[in-house]
């Protein structure tokens, strides 16, 4: 990403909504903004079920469909979807590694990695989560995210495009994310533990409109993750028009 290229943004619904509320959601909220949400190359990553069905209702908008998860390998892993068959369905980004999955289901760096590793063979672009569980100081919640992100990119190749989004696990779901300058120190290090030209570096955790400006002023931030606000078309707009302002 240039320096005056549009910001990115994403957002995941979790399972926060069903089929016909995603469908409508999709309707109402995303596609009416499909334009300019498109120049932010924005993407939803939705549960694995509701994929093929949003990539047909998402179909010529320039908005895309992503997963929250994959595993890292084909056969023998009764209930787990593989990288190779989300990029058989026409996934384009994955999920990885979630604050919610590495305390729900004890993911750990190694697991993530080899998910990672099989998403970019499989055309995909990983998206790695990571984030300090509780509030520590920013050198310290630094060094913890790079060595995460460090370690799960280990195996992607430096060109491979991917995408790094800083959520502390204790912004998720809070009205306050993480300071402007708490997150200026993380970036920087990620940045400096991360030199790969293709990698983008997100925030995203508490994102509402101002939240984008204020980070930015701080950092070189390329985008924000949108977490329920997304689900509101009002704060959305707002959320777009913020960022596409950032690249005017």
């Amino acid at each position: 990403m240039a320096e005056n290229d549009a910001p990115l943004s994403l957002t995941s619904t979790k399972m926060n909504l069903g089929r016909e509320q995603t469908r409508r959601w999709l309707d109402e909220v995303i596609l009416p903004n499909a334009r300019a949400l498109a120049t932010l190359s924005f993407f939803a990553c939705l549960p694995y079920p509701l994929i093929p069905d949003a990539q047909r209702q998402l179909a010529g908008s320039g908005v895309s469909a992503g997963a929250q998860n994959c595993w890292h390998s084909d056969g023998a892993a009764t209930g787990e979807v593989s990288a190779g068959l989300l990029a058989e369905l026409g996934c384009g980004q994955v999920m990885l590694g979630h604050a919610e999955r590495r305390r729900l289901f004890h993911e750990d760096d190694s697991l993530i990695a080899r998910k990672a590793t099989a998403a970019a063979g499989a055309g995909m672009t990983p998206v790695i989560c990571v984030g300090e569980e509780r509030r520590v100081a920013a050198r310290s919640a630094a060094a913890h995210v790079a060595e995460q992100a460090r370690r799960a990119l280990a195996e992607v190749p430096a060109r491979h495009p991917a995408l790094v989004l800083y959520e502390p696990a204790w912004a998720i779901g809070s009205a306050h994310g993480a300071e402007p300058g708490h997150a200026a120190t993380v970036l920087e290090t990620l940045r400096s533990a991360l030199p790969r030209p293709a990698t983008h570096f997100l925030y995203g955790g508490a994102v509402t409109p101002g939240t984008y400006t204020a980070l930015r002023a701080r950092a070189p931030w390329h985008g924000v993750a949108v977490g329920r606000a997304a689900q509101d078309s009002g704060v959305l707009h707002e959320v777009t028009d913020e960022l596409l302002a950032a690249a005017s």
